[in-house]
């Protein structure tokens, strides 16, 4: 359905595979259950590509927009070298081959998607100001992160327990999947990751064949 909606943000996240998912979930769930930090569980596991998008577009462009990208991208192979620190953040580190090099295809990626966006983007402000830094893209998927700033003495305590934990994330997987999410808070100021709403708008499975063509 078209639509247009005002004070939105929009992301587009890239899907880990299956067990990948389970795996940040559980670990988030976890999380949220022993500290009480819930900013990464408030997300659908992923690695984002595009984040925190204001626009008050219709929908439906968005869709077009992204549309001949996705449909032009292969599966893409992903390695998971494990919990990492990212910033304030504990993650798993998905941003290098397993050679030890940038994965070069989920930065095109992210580049591509987000020029594509771009003329779409409005202004925000707080968590919807920070603009896309291509320079500065690191491929993660988050475990414990935004509420972090806040909560400075549980940075150590929480990275420690994460690494002291077995979990069932393969360290090697191919992602297909791409989807567009939008999202509300009542104030992207200030603690929005305690509101934060989200719906699933639309996903795309990468095949590298664009059938347009």
């Amino acid at each position: 359905m078209s639509m247009a909606v005002d004070g939105f943000t929009y992301g587009v996240y890239l899907r880990p595979d299956p067990l990948t998912c389970r795996a940040v979930a559980e670990l988030t769930d976890l999380l949220k259950k022993q500290f009480g930090i819930v900013s990464a569980a408030a997300f659908p596991p992923h690695a984002t590509l595009a984040g925190a998008v204001p626009s008050e577009a219709d929908e439906a462009d968005l869709i077009a927009a992204l549309d001949p990208v996705l449909r032009a991208t292969s599966p893409i192979a992903v390695h998971n070298s494990g919990i990492a620190r990212h910033n304030i953040a504990v993650t798993f580190d998905v941003d290098k081959t397993i050679s030890g090099e940038k994965n070069a295809a989920i930065k095109s990626l992210a580049v591509a998607v987000n020029d594509a966006l771009e003329p779409f983007r409005e202004h925000g402000e707080g968590f919807r100001m920070k603009p896309f830094d291509a320079d500065g893209f690191r491929a993660h998927l988050s475990l414990a992160s935004h509420d972090l700033e806040e909560l400075p003495h549980l940075r150590t305590e929480v990275e420690a327990f994460l690494r002291a934990l077995p979990h069932t994330a393969p360290s090697d997987f191919v992602a297909d999947t791409v989807t567009l999410f939008r999202f509300h808070s009542a104030d992207w100021t200030r603690e929005w990751w305690k509101d934060l709403r989200w719906w699933h708008l639309r996903s795309w499975t990468l095949t590298g064949r664009d059938s347009s063509s």
